[in-house]
């Protein structure tokens, strides 16, 4: 018997760069049948408050929602209009609205929680996030649920 293939994603950053990433791993582990647990901690835990989230994208100054090596700043500035034209035109969905979609479509094999601790340090509490965090729990519950899968950490 074959068991369930999960991931878990530690969302620690809310950059826009880096927020796509984890938007698009769990999309694409969930149309392939996996199972995907995001842990949202520190700044990740504060892009998915409800009066964060649909700021990710809004600005094309890279040095308010992503983080690079300097040196890079053109590039962010390219990826950020690019992905913003993408979002307007349709061809890509803003990444709060997927992640809406995917609970939809996958239901339990997606689950978001918050970190106690980081919701602690940052004044947040479960009605301040979006609907589709479904708990919160720490970091022990979060590796419970996923193992013996596999964790990346955005």
């Amino acid at each position: 018997m074959s068991q369930e293939r999960k991931l878990g994603i530690v969302v620690q950053s809310g950059a826009a760069n880096r927020i796509c990433c984890v938007a698009v791993y769990a999309a694409s582990a969930l149309s392939s049948g996996w199972k995907v647990v995001l842990h949202l901690v520190n700044e990740g835990l504060v892009a998915f408050r409800k009066d964060t989230a649909k700021k990710v994208w809004s600005s094309l100054n890279p040095e308010d929602f992503s983080i690079y090596p300097k040196m890079y700043g053109p590039n962010v500035e390219i990826f950020l209009k690019n992905l913003q034209e993408m979002i307007k035109t349709g061809k890509l969905q803003d990444w709060s609205d997927m992640f809406v979609e995917l609970k939809k479509l996958y239901g339990e094999k997606l689950r978001i929680y918050a970190c106690p601790l980081a919701a602690a340090t940052y004044g947040i509490k479960k009605e301040d996030l979006l609907d589709i965090v479904d708990d919160i729990k720490g970091a022990e519950s979060f590796l419970e649920e996923v193992y013996p899968g596999i964790v990346m950490v955005f």
